[in-house]
This record gives C-alpha cells, sequence and structure tokens, in this order.
C-alpha cells in the first residue's frame, strides 16, 4: 500500500550552503539560495503506488519533508537503479522518468528525466517537496503518442491580477517530432469557451523535454483555472491531458493578492562586498494562504551603476556588487515591483567552501570508485555573499586525484580499490584552507536495488 514506510533520514540545511543528501539509490542537490531559512528536511523510502496502463512504478518511492516546500531555484534528483532487463520488466531504458504520484487524483506527474545509460542512473529537476518514483514507460510497436507530465505553475497558487507561467514536461519516443503543444483554460466555474496559448520549449532546459507558456495577467482571477494540454506529433497523433479533453479538465485553485505584503524577495539583505554576488527569488502572496511562492523576476536591477544582475536559472536572480557605495536592488513580477536598500562596501573573503551542484560538499562525501566527480568552489564574504574562486584543490593518493588545473578544474576522480577507502581533498586559497573527508565505495560490493534499509556497505552502479 502506498504511504508504508521504510528507511527514514534527515539533515539540517542552511541557505547559504545547500546541502547534498546521499541515500543508498538517490541522491538530492538542494543548491545554495534554495531555502528561504535553515530547514530540517526529512527523507523516507515508501512503498510503490500502482501502475497505469501506460506508466509502470519502479524500485521504490521518496517521500520528502516538511511537505509543499518550495525551493528558490531548483534542486536536482538523481536517482539509480538496476539496468538488468528483469529489473526493468522489459521496458525500454530510454523511457525512465522521474515522476511525482498524487494519492487523491491517482495521476502521476512528470518531472522529466537525463538518462544516463552507462551509469543508469535518471537526473532531473525538482521545485517542491513531494513523493518521487522512478517510473518506466509502456511503448507500442507502432506510432507512440507523446506523453504529457502534468501541468507546474509559478506562482504554485494563481493569484488575480499576475501573470502565471505554466510548464510540463512533453516526450515523443519514436522518431517523429512535437509539432505543435498548446494550454487551453478558461476561468474556474465560468462555462465560456476555452481560450489557448503556445508552449514553447523552456531554452534553459538542457534535456529538451519542458515547455512553458505566460498566462496573462488579464486572464487570472481569484476562480482560478479550469485547463488541459494538447500535444500533436509530425506523424499527426494527437494526445490531451486530461486523456479526454475538453470533455474533462484539470482545475489550479486561485486568490487574490495579499493586501499587505504581496511580493518580496526571499532574503533580506542590506550589506555586499564589491565582487561577491547574491542570490533572489522573487515571491508573491495570496491573501489566504501564509505560502510565498517562488517566480520568475520580469525584470532586475542593480541600480545606480553599483552592480550587474544575471540569471543563473529561469526561477531566480543573480545580484552582483561591483562599485562601493549606497544602491538599490529592484525587481517586478506583473505589476508589482519590489525595491530593496543596498550598501556595497569594500572586503575580503572570510570563509572557503567545497560546492558540488551548487550545494556544499556533505562531509563525509561518498562517491564510486572509479567515478570522476566535478567539484567548485565559492568563497563568502562577512554578509554571507558569495564569490566563485579558484583555488588548489588536493588529495590523499589512496583514495583519488584531481585532473589538471587548467584544463580539468575540480575533476576529482576516484581510485578503484575492492574495499571502501576514506581519506580527505583540500582546497587552498590565499591562506584559507577547507578539508573535506572523502569515502570512496570498492567496486568489489554491489547494493541489491530492492532496498528497504540505508546500507552504506555497497555500491549502486
Amino acid at each position: 500500500m502506498f504511504g508504508s514506510f521504510f528507511a527514514s533520514s534527515s539533515v539540517v540545511v542552511t541557505p547559504e550552503t545547500g546541502a547534498v543528501i546521499q541515500a543508498p539509490t538517490m541522491s538530492l542537490t538542494i543548491p545554495l539560495g534554495a531555502l528561504d531559512e535553515e530547514t530540517v528536511i526529512t527523507y523516507s523510502e515508501t512503498s510503490l503506488p500502482p501502475a497505469t496502463d501506460s506508466i509502470v512504478p519502479l524500485q521504490v518511492a521518496y517521500k520528502f519533508g516538511p511537505e509543499n516546500l518550495q525551493f528558490n531555484k531548483p534542486a536536482e534528483m538523481k536517482i539509480c537503479y538496476d539496468g538488468r532487463p528483469e529489473f526493468l520488466q522489459g521496458k525500454s531504458e530510454k523511457t525512465l522518468q522521474i515522476q511525482h504520484y498524487d494519492p487523491a487524483t491517482k495521476r502521476y506527474i512528470s518531472y522529466g528525466g537525463d538518462v544516463d545509460l552507462v551509469n543508469h542512473c535518471v537526473t532531473t529537476s525538482i521545485y517542491h517537496f513531494s513523493n518521487y518514483i522512478l517510473t518506466a514507460q509502456n511503448l507500442v510497436l507502432t506510432n507512440n503518442p507523446p506523453t504529457i507530465g502534468g501541468a507546474t505553475f509559478f506562482p504554485g497558487r494563481l493569484i488575480e491580477g499576475l501573470p502565471a507561467v505554466v510548464r510540463t514536461s512533453i516526450l515523443d519516443w519514436d522518431a517523429s517530432a512535437i509539432v505543435t503543444a498548446r494550454f487551453y483554460y478558461r476561468t474556474q466555474g465560468s462555462g465560456s469557451i476555452f481560450k489557448s496559448i503556445v508552449m514553447l520549449p523552456d531554452e534553459n532546459d538542457g534535456t529538451g523535454q519542458f515547455y512553458q507558456a505566460k498566462i496573462p495577467a488579464t486572464d487570472i482571477f481569484a476562480a482560478g483555472l479550469e485547463y488541459y494540454i494538447e500535444v500533436y506529433d509530425s506523424l499527426n497523433a494527437r494526445v490531451t491531458r486530461p486523456t479526454t479533453a475538453p470533455t474533462s479538465f484539470d482545475t489550479i485553485s486561485g486568490d487574490i493578492r495579499d493586501s499587505v505584503t504581496p511580493i518580496r524577495f526571499q532574503n533580506t539583505i542590506t550589506k555586499m562586498t564589491a565582487g561577491f554576488s547574491r542570490d533572489l527569488t522573487i515571491q508573491v502572496k495570496g491573501n489566504s494562504s501564509a505560502t510565498y511562492y517562488p517566480v520568475p523576476a520580469e525584470t532586475m536591477t542593480f541600480a545606480g551603476g553599483k552592480g550587474v544582475t544575471s540569471r543563473p536559472n529561469w526561477l531566480s536572480a543573480r545580484y552582483t556588487a561591483q562599485v562601493i557605495g549606497g544602491s538599490y536592488i529592484q525587481a517586478s513580477y506583473g505589476n508589482l515591483n519590489l525595491s530593496m536598500p543596498i550598501n556595497v562596501y569594500p572586503g575580503v573573503m572570510v570563509r572557503m567552501i567545497v560546492l558540488y551542484n551548487s550545494a556544499e560538499l556533505p562531509n563525509p562525501f561518498q562517491v564510486n570508485a572509479g567515478t570522476t566527480t566535478a567539484l567548485d568552489a565559492a568563497g563568502y564574504d562577512a554578509f554571507n555573499n558569495f564569490i566563485f574562486v579558484h583555488p588548489t584543490f588536493t588529495s590523499e593518493p589512496i583514495i583519488g586525484a584531481f585532473g589538471d588545473p587548467f584544463s580539468e578544474f575540480g575533476k576529482f576522480t576516484a581510485s578503484y580499490p575492492p574495499t571502501d577507502k576514506t581519506g580527505t581533498i583540500s582546497v587552498s586559497l590565499g591562506g584559507f584552507t577547507s578539508t573535506y573527508n572523502i569515502l570512496v565505495k570498492g567496486f568489489g560490493i554491489l547494493c541489491p536495488y530492492d532496498v528497504g534499509t540505508f546500507d552504506s556497505t555497497c555500491i549502486f552502479n
């Protein structure tokens, strides 16, 4: 039965460093700046939900808490699996995805996934906590119509008078291509004709699986929306989600904007050191919920020529201080504007950390024998703003070695021992040194994939 628990764990994650959560067949990277405040993250393994006509769940389900926790920038989830045909139940390995299962609707929502056919792992981005499952797809010998993963909205609860971004995964399993994808919508309960907008590929998505569109502010009301998605492939196969749309459709609730603080940055900062950066995400809030939902800023400015802005990903903004003096950090979303005074000071780095996927390396960090892991490093000023740095990486020979500092900066290749080995890696720059413990899993022991308990004595690929 879905919901019974096996293994569980918890970890404290801070906004300044993020975290890498490692478990036997799953890892989750929460990047620095993804959380508003220090948070206790819980993790459990649960039994699988039921299969559908087209979707076959595999392995175990992974449940995280606090439930519905929103990230200000995407977190990276990786699930590894047994590549043997008996584990895949005869399904094609290329169809593996990471999905969320909603027990209330008994439907899956796909978050796609980049499938590593060599190491047998699937990686994707997630934006909030729920349960996540590795799944395979049933295919037929003739043309398989595209698969629509289900809609994710930003903000997660629509707010009257503000635009909304809708994203979905769309996958085609054959040689055909996606010809068109459209999002149909109308005000919930109105009974009016559905409007439609084109969904375009997300240029920031390296997998090519995600499409998105922006719903105009003039079409968002407190009643929320009724909606469906329609896709055609180049062989004229049409598919909708829900499958019987427009006879049936999905819904998302709406709200009016909060009367006091409808928009904010996820963190309040007043000081930065010249040369250092801070990643900030705009959040908006409705009147009937305490939750602030992340949205992509439509404009972002470091006023007065005191700094510059960029986008580390489609959802968040990066503000980098350059010139000493007083200024403002500004942003907008829809017709809401946000401004925060900031003072830029001269200063120096006060600490340094090693990064893996934009989060601080866990201590100890677990890697598999013979694998190569790309690491980076960041320095911090006295106000918790960061700058990427280029330190000297070193390691104990017993656990592995780093590549050429110019062509392969930060690439650590683990040794290939038959049994587990422990050691340290260090980074050094300008008198600062940071050291981390590394556990290299020996190649001689492989984990079983019917996991029910944490097992630190084996490897998974």
